[in-house]
């Protein structure tokens, strides 16, 4: 993920999108055991590492123990991202969009036998807003965060 990180940054810091105004992110992680709130909180964090505003409230749906998990995040500045963390048979892979208000980058690490060489993301375990994604998971319920 740091690559993926700092990727994107770079796109970023060179204006070459914009401002980042939606993401859509789609993380397939492929180890059995895990539980999703972990990676599904990394997530989060890049998107609040991305948007140039803070997060006003979060909408999760799924089940951290079972095979998917997906949020919505909308923003102070009316940007959003929509992201999702399921459970797959094969290797971890990451798709991603990121639309700025003059252009859009895509990230995808499809793992198969057109892409040998691609490298799957490795998750560091750091995340954000993962007390609001329990509580949306349970409640089934937006949670409004406090700014």
């Amino acid at each position: 993920m740091e690559l993926l990180k700092k990727s994107v940054q770079s796109v970023l810091e060179k204006d070459r999108i914009g401002s980042p105004v939606f993401l859509r992110c789609v993380l397939h992680i492929a180890d059995e055991g895990e539980n999703l709130l972990a990676p599904m909180a990394e997530v989060a964090a890049l998107a609040n590492e991305w948007i140039p505003s803070q997060p006003t409230y979060v909408y999760a749906q799924g089940d951290a123990e079972a095979t998917q998990v997906t949020i919505m995040v909308h923003y102070v500045g009316g940007q959003m991202a929509l992201l999702s963390v399921n459970r797959v048979d094969m290797q971890t892979a990451i798709d991603m969009m990121l639309v700025g208000n003059k252009g859009v980058i895509y990230h995808e690490t499809p793992i198969g036998r057109h892409y040998a060489n691609a490298i799957p993301p490795e998750l560091d375990g750091s995340g954000e807003l993962t007390g609001a994604i329990v509580q949306s998971l349970e409640s089934g319920q937006p949670i409004t965060l406090e700014g």
